[in-house]
């Protein structure tokens, strides 16, 4: 990335392009909570009566349901790219630009995407971070001192079990409505996911992933794996370094279940499981870390809960006696914690973190776990 000096204006400058759920339950009160640190001078977002509501509610004038028409304003700072689905065009045309960049991850589907973005963002004058906000709970920076402190790491164990959002979103009012996220029968929910992942905007990518000729039950978890279980992805690489080989990787239930086993260096192995399971509304997402000397647990809760402390477990001997520590380290919120870091970065003129080159990593390793499907091992 070419080098810049600060250019930050108190409060910096923010263009916000996509405004759903995401944006309004998290980014968007961030932002508003903070005006000494942040201004949003910009909206954008496909839904008319989406944008029209965001807007309204944080005081915006310039609000278009085309991001080309925000992103090269003079008084757009940074853009916030928090939209689902691709990011590459958006993340192409506001790097061009010159602007800072926040893109929630991913920053692309599949390695030659995300190599794409990353290329353009080594030549513009603005710095890029990717939104990877369980970098910064508390509790996890606290378990990856624990981990990266062990002699002898052995296995580390991820299991996400995931209700459908409805089961943690009904306490939020998202606009443009003002009603409560309304549940959705697991059909319907499969069958959206199954459209997104074979014919929507991101399917010639994912099928870049996991190759187009795959069945579509891996076209749906390589496009699981790329927006939900890639959380725990960066997390494991972020304390293991860089994945050795994809020992195995299986999906069964239609995509909508998988698992994988990767060996890292120093013979570590560790496995990745997502199983879809609406109905029953309790958010499980677990990483274990295991060694003789201890047994380090972090249980993340639902993303969708502001403030809600992760509970870290870490398990060890006092002489004869197990003894088993509960902590709550903190009750910040990652999501806040990391935009303040993206503050800090600009006003620093250092780069953020996550970087491109974790974008990278993660892109590489789930690219690997993905044509492992089916097939036993990379």
């Amino acid at each position: 990335m070419a080098r810049v000096t600060s250019s930050v204006q108190a409060p910096l400058r923010v263009a916000v392009v996509g405004c759903g759920g995401i944006a309004q339950m998290m980014h968007l009160p961030t932002l508003a909570e903070r005006p000494d640190l942040f201004a949003v001078t910009a909206v954008a977002d496909v839904n008319r009566a989406t944008l029209d509501a965001v807007a309204r509610r944080y005081g915006v004038a310039a609000a278009s349901t085309d991001y080309r028409e925000v992103v090269g304003r003079p008084d757009v700072d940074a853009v916030l790219l928090l939209a689902s689905g691709s990011h590459r065009d958006a993340s192409l045309a506001a790097l061009a630009a010159g602007k800072h960049l926040f893109v929630e991850k991913p920053l692309g589907f599949g390695v030659a995407e995300t190599e794409e973005i990353a290329q353009a963002a080594r030549g513009s004058r603005g710095r890029l971070m990717v939104g990877y906000h369980k970098r910064f709970d508390p509790a996890y920076l606290r378990a990856r001192e624990e981990v990266r402190a062990l002699r002898d790491l052995r296995y580390v164990e991820v299991t996400v079990l995931h209700p459908e959002d409805a089961a943690y979103r009904t306490h939020h009012v998202v606009l443009p409505g003002g009603r409560p996220w309304l549940s959705t029968p697991e059909p319907a929910i499969n069958q959206a996911i199954l459209a997104e992942a074979t014919g929507g905007q991101v399917a010639d990518a994912v099928a870049g992933i996991v190759g187009k000729d795959a069945p579509a039950a891996s076209k749906v978890a390589a496009f699981l794996l790329s927006v939900s279980l890639i959380h725990d992805v960066d997390a494991v690489r972020d304390i293991l370094g860089e994945p050795e080989q994809v020992v195995s990787a299986h999906v069964w239930r239609d995509g909508f279940a998988q698992t994988s086993l990767t060996r890292f260096r120093g013979d570590v192995h560790a496995s990745l499981s997502w199983i879809s399971l609406p109905g029953l509304k309790h958010y499980e997402e677990r990483l274990r870390f295991v060694s003789p000397e201890k047994r380090v647990t972090l249980t993340f809760p639902s993303p969708y809960l502001r403030h809600a402390a992760t509970p870290l477990e870490v398990e060890r001997m006092d002489g004869d006696e197990l003894v088993v520590e509960h902590r709550t380290v903190s009750y910040e919120e990652a999501f806040r914690a990391e935009l303040h870091h993206f503050h800090r970065c600009l006003a620093d003129g250092r780069a953020p973190t996550p970087s491109l080159d974790d974008a990278l990593g993660d892109a590489r390793w789930i690219e690997a776990i993905a044509r492992a499907y089916g097939k036993g091992k990379a």
